[in-house]
């Protein structure tokens, strides 16, 4: 597979408030626990680290990213399907970036099934308020919906 240089445009994340904050690192992964738990998961700080595997409450394992950290989960697909599933998941990140953030939403939190073929793109809003897309790839392209 080639490796592609990930350029994403019309990022405008992590505002004020993540500056202002003495401990960035908490803020962020609070951000994360608050964003997985809007899909139905609960995990501990400890156990959001990239590529790392979380369990709902349901059994199900789901791999944990970082928008910011995404290059790992990247190279995973690459290896992982002769398709072009990465380029197709890069190009879902950016359409969903570009039609829904706005300046000082989170860092986006990426939770994909073991398959890496299915699940949810999250942020939150400095109103507290979180986005949440329910993302699958099928027949070439990801598709994306807004979960209410």
């Amino acid at each position: 597979m080639k490796k592609r240089n990930v350029i994403l445009s019309g990022l405008v994340l992590a505002g004020g408030s993540l500056y202002a904050s003495e401990d960035t690192k908490s803020y962020v992964k609070g951000n994360h626990l608050k964003a997985l738990e809007a899909v139905g998961i609960e995990a501990k700080a400890k156990d959001l680290r990239v590529m790392k595997t979380i369990t709902d409450d349901n059994g199900k394992k789901w791999v944990f990213n970082e928008f910011t950290k995404s290059t790992k989960l990247i190279e995973a697909m690459e290896e992982k399907y002769e398709e072009d599933v990465a380029g197709a998941f890069i190009s879902v990140q950016d359409e969903i970036m570009q039609a829904h953030a706005k300046p000082s939403d989170s860092i986006p939190t990426i939770v994909l099934d073991e398959a890496l073929k299915e699940g949810y793109f999250a942020f939150s809003r400095k109103d507290g308020e979180t986005l949440s897309f329910k993302i699958k790839y099928d027949n070439g392209s990801w598709e994306y919906e807004l979960e209410k």
